[in-house]
Formats: C-alpha cells, structure tokens, sequence
C-alpha cells in the first residue's frame, strides 16, 4: 500500500474528467479544461489538481474563478466517485508548465543563436 496515494491521484483524475465534462454547471468552467495532474499528500488529506485550459487568458481567469466558486461542490461529487474514508481538500492549480517550458526553449535558441552570430 506505500503506493496507495499515486493510485488515488489517478482515481481523482480520471473522475474530475467525468465531473467537469458531464456534472458541473458553473459556466466559469464551461471552456474546453482538462486535468493534467494531481498530486495526493501520503496521508490522502490533500489533493492539488493541476489544470490546464484550451483557450485565451481570459479563459484560464475565469475558470480559476469557477474552480474557487465551486470547489466545495466538486469535493462533494467526487466522494461519490470514490470508495474513501475520507475525499481530500482539494486545491486547483492552472497548470503553465509547458507554456514556461516553450518559452525556455525560445531563450536557449537565441541564446544560442546569438552566441553562433558573435563567434563564426
């Protein structure tokens, strides 16, 4: 069982699929939004769902917005989805990671470029 919070995380996950897509009515949360990741704390008092929204910056706004509206609501649906003792407190996170890593690979190509200009 030293591996029980990853199997829960996945569990979370794959229900706030469902949860976003077919229950929840905020219309904050009606863009195109999907869970890239939770992370579960060992005791599984804790969840920190990682999102990510398709769409412009005021999308991402809004639906940070819907999520602290309606976060309550979600923890009470998913403790229908799973066979806990306890649903974790859940904290939603927009989730940049692969915008920063885009924009750090831009840099490193300059940089690169750049330093290739100086030196011929």
């Amino acid at each position: 069982m030293h591996y029980r919070h990853l199997r829960v995380a996945e569990l979370i996950r794959e229900a706030l699929a469902v949860i976003l897509s077919e229950e929840v009515r905020d219309p904050d949360l009606q863009g195109f939004i999907t869970v890239s990741e939770v992370e579960v704390s060992p005791d599984l008092r804790r969840a920190r769902i990682f999102y990510r929204v398709h769409g412009e910056a005021e999308e991402w706004v809004r639906a940070e917005r819907g999520f602290r509206r309606a976060r309550g609501y979600i923890r009470s649906l998913l403790a229908g989805y799973l066979q806990l003792k306890y649903v974790p407190e859940l904290e939603f996170r927009a989730d940049h990671r692969p915008e920063e890593m885009e924009r750090l690979e831009e840099i490193l190509a300059r940089l690169k470029h750049g330093k290739g200009a100086e030196n011929p």
